[in-house]
């Protein structure tokens, strides 16, 4: 597991999302699957223009966005840099995709949910994180946040080594994702073979006193509809930045996304 990042909480937070709009936005429950056929579907999915601000290093642009007849490419050269995110907040369910990245270090490629005020004012930042960092090798970095506004920054991290599985995010296409429920998450692979694979589950603190080692404090749980992100971008080589996602060499790099599938509890 890594420690927790030494950067600027309240930076990052603010960085992460600050063109989200305040206003209380649309509640969808249903199943969608985008398999990114000649693009990302529209009605499902804003692509990002902006900066987040330092250890980002880079801008995020549509343009960055390659479409195929089958997935799309997010791509990153020095300065410029690609996300999606759903239009609406979604409640409990089940988010996979597929994805293969490039090994330039300093850089990240993510599935995740996030959420916070700049959704609902008041509403603390609750994340759910699959993140490759080819900095870290070949692992998935899993992780949950929490921070109240103008609170303390809490994280549960925890590095996943793919090769168990017989899997390397950049030679296969890798089926991951998590089932993120009221009283558990699990995260998950299809390894090598095809077969289903737990690599990691935490439970909702049951509140009897003690908090285990796979166990989220009841407060810090993450339960409120949320968004899907799926981004790709490099770090600015602050000091920051050298510790989460690492040092960048100015390499331009890739990830590409298959598909992205949500199914609600």
């Amino acid at each position: 597991m890594l420690p927790k990042r030494n950067f600027s909480r309240t930076a990052r937070t603010l960085a992460l999302l600050a063109t989200l709009c305040t206003a209380t936005p649309s509640l969808a429950q249903s199943y969608f699957k985008d398999d990114f056929s000649w693009g990302y579907n529209s009605g499902i999915w804003n692509a990002r223009s902006g900066n987040n601000g330092s250890p980002f290093g880079c801008d995020f642009q549509p343009s960055m966005i390659t479409p195929s007849s089958h997935g799309i490419t997010l791509g990153v050269n020095s300065g410029q840099c690609a996300e999606l995110r759903t239009k609406s907040l979604l409640p409990y369910g089940r988010i996979q995709g597929a994805l293969k990245t490039g090994n330039a270090p300093g850089t990240v490629s993510s599935i995740f949910t996030y959420t916070s005020w700049y959704d609902v004012p008041g509403r603390p930042w609750q994340e759910i994180d699959i993140e490759f960092l080819p900095t870290l090798g070949n692992v998935v970095h899993t992780n949950i946040i929490y921070q109240p506004q103008g609170g303390t920054y809490e994280s549960w991290e925890q590095d996943i080594d793919l090769g168990q599985f017989g899997l390397n995010i950049t030679q296969d296409l890798v089926n991951i994702g998590f089932n993120w429920q009221s009283g558990r998450i699990d995260w998950f692979v299809y390894d090598a073979w095809g077969n289903y694979q737990t690599i990691r589950t935490v439970y909702r603190d049951n509140g009897d006193g003690y908090i285990a080692s796979n166990e989220i404090p009841q407060y810090a749980w993450p339960s409120d509809p949320t968004r899907l992100m799926i981004n790709h971008w490099h770090g600015d080589n602050s000091q920051q930045a050298l510790y989460f996602p690492g040092e960048y060499f100015w390499q331009n790099t890739w990830a590409y996304y298959d598909y992205i599938e949500y199914a609600p509890h």
